[in-house]
C-alpha cells in the first residue's frame, strides 16, 4: 500500500477502516462502497436491519438493487441514496434515504435507531452527514490545513496539533476546494412502496 500510494495524487480522497456492526467482513462489505461517478462511507448503524432490510431492498429499482454486491445496512442505505436521486440533489437524496429508514422501522413496529454519519462524494465535491434518530450520532469533524487543504473525519487524528471543529448534530456538510457549507438536516417524510 505505501509503495502504491506514493505514486498516486488526488485532490480529494476518502478512506475507512472497517468495523463490522452485521454483514461478513469481506472485500463486498467493505467502504467505500462505489456507484459510478460516487463514492460512500458510513459510520453508524440501521437498528433493526434484519427486521427491516427485506421491506427497504424491495423499494429498489430494479436497476439499482442489480448493483447490491454485499450484505451490509451501509451498501443498502447508499443504494438508497442513489435511488432518491443523489446525482442530481445530494442532501434531498439522504433525507429521503433517511425517512425510507425510519418509515420501514415503523412499519415493522420497531423504534426507528438510525445512527448516520457518513461522507460520499462524486469526485468533484465532498459531502457528508450527521444525524442519528437517538440524538447521539457518531461524531464528525473538519479541519482547515496551513497548505490549503481540509478535511472532515469521524475523529481527530492529530489532536494536539490540529483546529478541529465537531460538525453539529442533524447537519448535513458539502465542501468543495474553494469552500465549506453546514447545513441543518432532517429526514424526509416517506411512504414506502414497491419498487416496479
Amino acid at each position: 500500500m505505501k509503495s502504491l500510494c506514493r505514486q498516486i495524487k488526488s485532490g480529494l480522497f476518502l478512506a475507512h477502516v472497517r468495523a463490522s456492526t452485521g454483514g461478513a467482513t469481506s472485500r463486498m462489505n467493505c467502504h467505500p462502497f462505489i456507484s459510478g461517478r460516487w463514492s460512500f462511507m458510513h459510520n453508524g448503524q440501521i437498528g433493526g436491519f434484519e427486521k427491516i432490510r427485506r421491506t427497504l431492498e424491495n423499494t429498489l429499482s430494479d436497476e439499482v438493487f442489480g448493483q447490491r454486491e454485499g450484505t451490509t445496512d451501509s451498501e443498502l442505505f447508499f443504494l438508497l441514496m442513489i435511488d432518491q436521486g443523489l446525482a442530481s440533489d445530494p442532501q434531498g437524496a439522504v433525507s429521503r434515504a433517511t425517512g425510507r429508514v425510519v418509515e420501514a422501522s415503523r412499519r415493522a413496529g420497531i423504534e426507528p435507531a438510525l445512527k448516520l454519519t457518513a461522507a460520499f462524494s462524486d469526485g468533484e465535491a465532498l459531502y457528508a452527514v450527521r444525524h442519528a434518530t437517538d440524538d447521539h450520532a457518531p461524531t464528525l469533524y473538519t479541519s482547515a490545513f496551513r497548505d490549503g487543504g481540509r478535511c472532515i473525519v469521524s475523529e481527530p487524528f492529530d489532536r494536539d496539533g490540529g483546529d478541529w471543529q465537531a460538525i453539529p448534530p442533524s447537519s448535513f456538510v458539502t465542501m468543495t476546494k474553494d469552500s465549506m457549507a453546514i447545513r441543518p438536516f432532517a429526514p424526509a417524510v416517506a411512504k414506502l412502496a414497491l419498487a416496479v
